[in-house]
């Protein structure tokens, strides 16, 4: 049998392909059961090969970590000209449940080639298994136990902060609960103020929403403080240009479609929680002025490039005239 399992969040898909892996092989997993490779240093006619050598008994799983030919980004990779396909096809196609050897391909990632003819055959003649992030709800409750398992007691205003500043990332909030840990036996939400930094995406989302909210004092105070911890202001417009393209998206299924926020989530490949925030905040904004500072933003970009205007006295001035430049 073969399987691929995808998603975002790799301590799920890790823990998925655990259990996976136990269900089929039981206690008796050894070098000779449980083969990983990775698909950007073994060509898949190697790859077949190892499929074929048979454990001495029981069964055999062999692990396919990075198969960068099922995603939809385009990477350069050494031994792509090697790589025969045909026979990659045809090994999956002729694959059955009955086989001694299972096959368990995990990509670290949602962004999957559907029309890929190896996940086409896959489709056909195998499993495919998409692992979701947590809700917020359930990630919340994961941290509690989390914290509770290390030994720590945290407060509930305090994993809220923590929530917030790590997002939906399960490896982040990992990371950042262990330095936590690390810091005291009780954590408070001072304490996660100042061992959690706030991601530069978060940044950026946050003067959005001061602009939105009409609190253009806050973005302005927002954005100088990245300027002082060394931030690019180019990349910074890049962040604005991106969040608001995503407002624009929202906003017109939301907005102009009627449509629900739970098929805008679907639609838009978002999370169901993101998507309520963002909804949230449109109710101060309309589509039309959305797509008005995207316009004044691609503006600009341009003359930035041009070198007509120094970047930081732009978006300074973006800032500061938001409130024309959406209803322009």
């Amino acid at each position: 049998m073969i399987y691929l399992v995808y998603g975002d969040q790799y301590p799920l898909l890790s823990k998925r392909v655990k259990r996976m892996v136990k269900s089929i092989l039981g206690d008796e997993i050894d070098e000779f059961s449980y083969v990983r490779v990775n698909a950007k240093d073994t060509i898949v006619q190697d790859i077949i090969y190892e499929c074929s050598l048979l454990p001495f008994m029981g069964k055999k799983v062999v692990r396919i970590d990075d198969p960068y030919f099922l995603t939809s980004i385009k990477e350069k990779v050494s031994i792509e000209k090697d790589q025969d396909y045909d026979a990659f096809k045809k090994f999956i196609l002729g694959t059955s449940s009955e086989d001694i050897v299972d096959v368990i391909i995990v990509l670290e990632t949602s962004s999957i080639n559907k029309k890929s003819e190896i996940y086409k055959a896959i489709e056909k003649n195998g499993k495919i298994i998409f692992e979701e992030g947590l809700s917020l709800e359930a990630l919340h409750q994961t941290g509690i136990q989390y914290f509770q398992r290390k030994g720590v007691n945290i407060s509930s205003e305090a994993l809220n902060l923590l929530l917030e500043r790590v997002g939906e990332d399960v490896s982040l909030f990992i990371q950042e609960a262990d330095k936590l840990c690390l810091y005291d036996k009780t954590i408070n939400e001072d304490d996660v103020s100042k061992m959690v930094p706030i991601p530069l995406e978060q940044n950026a989302f946050n003067i959005c929403e001061y602009l939105i909210s009409n609190k253009l004092n806050d973005a302005l105070r927002v954005f100088r403080d990245l300027l002082t911890l060394k931030e690019e202001p180019v990349r910074l417009l890049n962040l604005f240009a991106s969040q608001f393209r995503t407002f624009a998206q929202v906003s017109y299924l939301y907005q102009v479609e009627k449509i629900a926020q739970d098929e805008v989530a679907t639609k838009l490949k978002m999370h169901p929680y993101r998507v309520k925030m963002l909804c949230r905040s449109l109710v101060k904004i309309k589509y039309k002025e959305i797509l008005n500072v995207l316009d004044e933003l691609y503006l600009m970009d341009t003359r930035i490039k041009e070198m007509a205007i120094e970047p930081v006295t732009a978006i300074e001035l973006f800032i500061i005239n938001f409130n024309d430049i959406k209803t322009k």
